[in-house]
């Protein structure tokens, strides 16, 4: 078997499979009798086995089978769940895990040594390692994982093929067009480990001689492997019987492949219908059995022409159909490689880049079919972009979700006693940002987990609970995702971090002292502060937070803190819903144009000289009794002077709790910009997030609020 092919879709199922593995475990630590979660692990596990024996990687495949064994008798009650038996699972999924990711990068699958876990698991089957419930009278000590029941009959029953009057209306045509209407049974070899897989190959190979019409038990059963050895497919074909079976017994793994034509149009016999025509024989049309209990159907008239049968649609939807039933499952989700992605938001934000060019000419020439014309191309653009920006959009969830494991881990690791709250994890962001904020994510849990929370003695010495609290939360605000970390522990004391910068020499002592405590908290966020007194594998290397804020600011996002002593801390994350196509105000400093994200602005005003204040060396405004201060563009961005503006505006922005008041010459307006992204040459530029194509051609550079705040 040609294995390259199916390689991207082993390594993504297999994540799948093991996110699962780690949720049920999970699951089944904090209730060990919830049976439905026993059963969906036991599926997981053998669902993955089942893939990895397929792909021809025995080791992956030999682990998760002695797990399913071991899952097969904790199914059973022949064992007890147990911290061992958990445990053990856990590092068996992260083994897994390793290993899956070597086959992903090209290495060989065994780097990874699991002879101590296998070893470890058949002593757990041996009941050496974890007590035995008591078994059945006949039980054996170790039972194995639930054989094969016996293959389904290869027959038809009395034959009526359960189709409804739409499917014999299809077969009907087929065979008033010249085609036949098969009915197949597929018996898989006892040893295959795989059956969906081994039905999707049965489905492909038909497909390339036929329609299929129906299959029994339907595709989302076959897909899950809810049936024994043996399935059965109604298709309409114009090949013979011997055919249609060389190709399905082409296909490894296939024990046999039985046909018989299905004849609408006999009449119903009392007698019991012969035996299906089998593998070695010739087909014979004629004797083919009659429906019992069905009326017969004529052929449909001449006068309808219908279609060739294997162009005719599939019907019914209640019939459970293969070819009507697949090709709609498929339609509902669809794996699209991320490349494909960006280049359909990059063709997307050209699309929106010539629009505008096309209104300026409209205005400019004042053509009013033109401005017609663009009013109802606007639309059609607004909701392709629409639709473009939700196909990107994933939940959060997807990075959630790796994170109760981590924070069950380290919590065992720090014999502390905490529980994480998950909210909002179906809030959506683009694809591009999902993949970058995990790392973020992780050092602010480890931190709340690490430095937050206390050790349970010294919470219930506080009058806390004894179990912390820790959560993770996700919600919209506006156009914005804000990701919060929240903790019921010790907070950040504010003169504890004054202290740390001034012995790391970071700030004097009179810096700090003129600081407020939310400023010298903020200090966490500098390179190489840490006041962790020791250094762990959790937290205290002195690197961390300003990865955090780093990481989220090149992402056009922004993080803060919000702490009290003894209450607990909340980390906050805000972060644009896409990096791609954004709302921008356009500006003008002197002869330059210049684009400020929406999302960051506050407010425009229109401002006197006089109105520039002097406090400390620093220019200022008073803008409705709040000092903000003022950064003029011309010298923060070395702009050559050409003349002095008739006019000054300000336009107040945000980035947290800071705010500044930026002095530019002239406000251009609202306008859609596509973020195009400044390459290597300019990385240096830190001031500039960006730039983008005007509809003049021109190029703007987008500012980074940000940056220039801090």
């Amino acid at each position: 078997m040609e294995t390259n092919q199916y390689m991207e879709m082993f390594l993504d199922e297999s994540h799948e499979h093991l996110q699962s593995l780690n949720d049920g475990l999970l699951g089944l630590e904090d209730n060990a009798e919830d049976l439905s979660v026993l059963n969906e692990i036991f599926r997981n596990a053998h669902t993955l086995k089942g893939m990895s024996a397929t792909m021809g990687y025995n080791k992956i495949a030999e682990l998760t089978h002695e797990m399913e064994d071991v899952l097969d008798m904790l199914r059973k009650e022949q064992l007890k769940v147990s911290e061992d038996i958990i445990d053990t699972l856990f590092k068996c999924v992260d083994s897994l895990e390793q290993m899956i990711d070597n086959v992903g990068n090209g290495d060989p699958e065994d780097l990874i040594d699991v002879s101590g876990l296998v070893a470890k698991l058949s002593a757990i089957l041996k009941g050496e390692s974890a007590p035995a419930a008591a078994p059945a009278a006949d039980a054996p000590a170790a039972a194995p994982a639930a054989p094969a029941a016996a293959p389904a009959p290869a027959t038809a029953p009395a034959k009526t093929y359960d189709l409804t009057e739409s499917e014999k209306a299809v077969i009907q045509e087929a065979t008033s067009s010249g085609l036949r209407g098969i009915h197949l049974t597929v018996t898989l070899a006892e040893t295959c480990l795989l059956k969906s897989a081994r039905s999707y190959m049965v489905m492909n190979a038909l497909d390339e001689v036929g329609e299929v019409i129906k299959t029994i038990p339907t595709s989302e059963d076959l897909e899950q492997e809810k049936f024994e050895r043996s399935f059965e497919v109604i298709l309409v074909s114009p090949a013979e019987e011997s055919a249609i079976q060389e190709a399905v017994m082409s296909i490894s793994e296939i024990d046999k492949a039985e046909t018989d034509i299905i004849d609408l149009t006999a009449k119903p016999e009392p007698a019991p219908a012969p035996a299906p025509v089998k593998m070695d024989k010739p087909a014979a049309p004629a004797p083919a059995p009659a429906a019992s209990s069905a009326p017969a159907n004529a052929p449909a008239p001449a006068a309808k022409a219908p279609a060739p049968a294997h162009k005719a649609p599939a019907a019914s939807s209640g019939g459970g159909g293969a070819g009507a039933a697949k090709k709609a499952h498929a339609s509902q989700s669809v794996r699209v490689d991320i490349d494909k992605l960006d280049t359909l938001m990059n063709l997307m934000g050209e699309l929106v880049v010539n629009k505008v060019r096309l209104e300026q000419i409209g205005q400019t020439h004042r053509l009013s079919e033109l401005t017609e014309t663009l009013e109802q191309m606007d639309r059609v653009t607004t909701d392709l972009q629409n639709i473009v920006m939700k196909v990107r959009m994933v939940p959060v969830s997807q990075v959630f979700n790796r994170f109760p494991r981590m924070v069950r881990d380290v919590t065992k690791e720090l014999n502390k006693e905490i529980n994480l709250t998950i909210e909002g994890e179906e809030t959506e962001l683009d694809r591009t940002v999902i993949d970058e904020i995990g790392d973020p994510i992780m050092h602010l849990l480890r931190n709340s987990l690490d430095h937050g929370v206390e050790m349970p003695e010294d919470r219930v010495k506080k009058g806390k609970p004894r179990v912390g609290e820790v959560k993770l939360i996700a919600r919209h605000e506006g156009n914005n995702v804000v990701i919060m970390v929240t903790d019921d522990g010790k907070g950040i004391d504010a003169d504890v971090i004054r202290r740390k910068a001034v012995e790391k020499g970071l700030f004097s002592q009179d810096e700090v002292e003129r600081m407020d405590d939310s400023d010298a908290v903020r200090i966490i966020f500098l390179p190489g502060f840490s006041t962790a007194e020791k250094i762990s594998d959790i937290s205290g290397r002195g690197v961390g937070m300003d990865v955090v804020r780093s990481k989220i600011e090149s992402l056009s996002g922004h993080v803060d803190v919000e702490t009290h002593v003894n209450e607990g801390s909340v980390f906050k994350i805000k972060l644009p819903l896409t990096l791609a196509i954004i709302q921008a105000m356009l500006v003008k400093v002197q002869e330059e144009v210049y684009a400020i994200p929406l999302g960051s602005i506050d407010s425009t005003i229109n401002i006197q000289p006089e109105e520039i204040k002097t406090v400390q060396n620093h220019e200022v405004i008073v803008l409705r009794g709040e000092i903000i201060p003022i950064i003029r563009m011309e010298q923060t961005l070395f702009v050559p002077h050409v003349k002095d503006s008739d006019e000054t505006f300000v336009v107040v922005v945000h980035a947290g709790e800071s705010k500044a008041g930026i002095v530019v010459d002239k406000l251009i307006g609202q306008q859609e910009i596509v973020i195009k992204t400044l390459g290597n040459l300019f990385m240096g530029l830190k001031m500039f997030s960006g730039a983008t194509v005007l509809g003049d051609g021109r190029v703007a550079l987008i500012l980074d609020v940000a940056t220039m705040l801090n």
